[in-house]
């Protein structure tokens, strides 16, 4: 720790400062960023006067000064301390940072240790948590996924703070937009519905979307069609069900491959693109030439090299928001042993899933606005804040029901006054709108409810087919038929 704060004490050397005094800030701005902690008591002491003088003369006090405030106090320890540092060599700029990033590497080595020593006492001893024990497997689990929590909330290394308008923020920002212009390596996850796409030019990482609607109006089925075009694009994804199970959603998703757009001009196909009905397939009610469009459909969907992998995970217990967390990274682990990444997440839906015990309010509302919380936050900062796509399906009051009943269908964000966070941490915001009658013919009404990096595009009407569970324009076209449509990267690997 003495070579982390020789760098930010204003040591002075035959009168004159060894760190000139504007290095000496940046070196602290530097070092409160770093997640580094001053743990041993006379540095964590030493922490607290510097950050007291800084704060109220934006400048780094003169070491003599901590030298004199300690002998006042006869604090011997923070003497030994000072002292010690004195004789360290000061760094500078790149030097020091690497310094703090090295400091920060240990510590966190020595803390997730203490995680996996603690946990295994819980399974077999018990470890006391405030009040109360706990012991046992499933606790040892549930400890362990929070304490690792906070562990990667550490680990990230994002940067949050600096100066801008200094050369090198600016390179940085220049460079950003190089990347996107040229690169394909992260792009939109389109939802192929041209109203949405026109506008929204595709999900980005680190980007929550909600798909907002009240019971029966769409939203699951809207967020199955989702994942699919995921895949589809060639992304990897994880989809977890709460209202289906493994193989219900596995048996809808193969389904939902007999509307590929691949089929419209298959000869013996195209008439039943879209209309294969996931019914039926429940009740084994295909026709022959049904069932036969069904086989050929589905040995392509699992065969296809240019899809990309999706992942079910169906959970056996009540899910958290760092249970979430723990999926995402262990899937993104799988894919990276194959050299690939996890691209996208969807919750189905964010309603039934349940606080961590450590942050649970008890009232339903204040709950689901710190889940949803944490679902903007694991899109921002996954896998060393690369960022993910998440997507989760929000219920709306029944005040905002009956106001889009009077309103044609549209939603306002009142709707989602319940929970505030979904339209504060949400990047997009989408509501879906259907009446019995709208169902019998097959419509159901997409708005936009919010649009964090651009305009909202106006309220339309798409086809939705209850019985296949296809979602699609009214006007079908094909990816050749319309620029913005080819534009869409199919595979984003390629």
């Amino acid at each position: 720790m003495k070579r982390v704060f020789r760098s930010i004490i204003n040591f002075v050397k035959d009168g004159n400062p060894t760190i000139p005094v504007n290095d000496l800030v940046n070196n602290w701005r530097a070092y409160k960023a770093s997640g580094v902690q001053s743990e041993d008591k006379a540095y964590s002491l030493l922490n607290f006067w510097l950050e007291s003088h800084f704060k109220d003369y934006q400048e780094l006090p003169n070491a003599l000064l901590l030298f004199k405030r300690a002998e006042d106090d006869g604090n011997e320890s923070v003497l030994v301390a000072l002292r010690e540092t004195a004789t360290e060599t000061p760094f500078i700029g790149s030097d020091y940072r690497a310094i703090l990033k090295a400091a920060f590497e240990e510590q966190s080595k020595e803390k997730f240790q203490t995680v996996l020593t603690d946990t295994w006492k819980v399974v077999q001893s018990g470890l006391k948590k405030g009040k109360k024990e706990i012991k046992g497997i499933p606790s040892a689990i549930e400890y362990f996924t929070t304490e690792a929590r906070k562990y990667r909330m550490n680990m990230y290394g994002i940067k949050t703070e600096g100066n801008i308008r200094v050369k090198e923020e600016g390179e940085e920002v220049r460079e950003s937009y190089r990347k996107k212009k040229l690169s394909s390596e992260d792009p939109g996850m389109y939802t192929f519905l041209e109203k949405i796409d026109e506008v929204c030019f595709g999900l980005k990482p680190g980007e929550l979307m909600m798909v907002a609607g009240h019971t029966g109006e769409g939203k699951s089925t809207l967020s199955f069609n989702l994942t699919y075009r995921g895949v589809f694009q060639g992304m990897n994804g994880v989809f977890i069900p709460l209202e289906n199970t493994y193989k219900e959603s596995k048996d809808m998703l193969y389904n939902l491959h007999t509307g590929c757009p691949d089929w419209l001009d298959h000869p013996e196909f195209k008439d039943l693109v879209g209309r294969v009905s996931y019914e039926k397939f429940n009740y084994g009610r295909f026709s022959e030439q049904e069932q036969k469009f069904f086989e050929f459909a589905s040995r392509d969907f699992e065969s296809r090299t240019d899809f990309g992998e999706l992942h079910i995970f169906q959970p056996q217990e009540p899910l958290t928001p760092s249970r979430v967390e723990l999926v995402a990274y262990d899937y993104n682990a799988v894919l990276q042993e194959k050299g690939k990444k996890l691209d996208f997440l969807i919750v189905d839906y964010c309603g039934r899933m349940i606080p961590d015990k450590g942050d649970k309010y008890g009232d339903f509302n204040v709950d689901l606005n710190l889940i949803i919380g944490r679902l903007k936050n694991l899109a921002l900062q996954f896998d060393n804040g690369r960022g993910l796509r998440v997507i989760s399906p929000f219920q709306t009051n029944r005040k905002g029901r009956a106001d889009a009943l009077k309103n044609d269908g549209n939603y306002s964000t009142e709707a989602l006054s319940n929970a505030h966070e979904a339209e504060r941490s949400s990047d997009v915001v989408i509501s879906v709108f259907m009446t019995k009658e709208m169902q019998k013919a097959g419509l159901i009404k997409i708005g936009c409810l919010k649009n964090r990096r651009g305009s909202i595009f106006n309220t339309f009407e798409a086809k939705i087919d209850l019985k296949s569970k296809q979602v699609m324009d009214i006007i079908q076209k094909r990816a050749t038929d319309d620029e913005t449509l080819s534009n869409i990267p199919l595979d984003i690997n390629q």
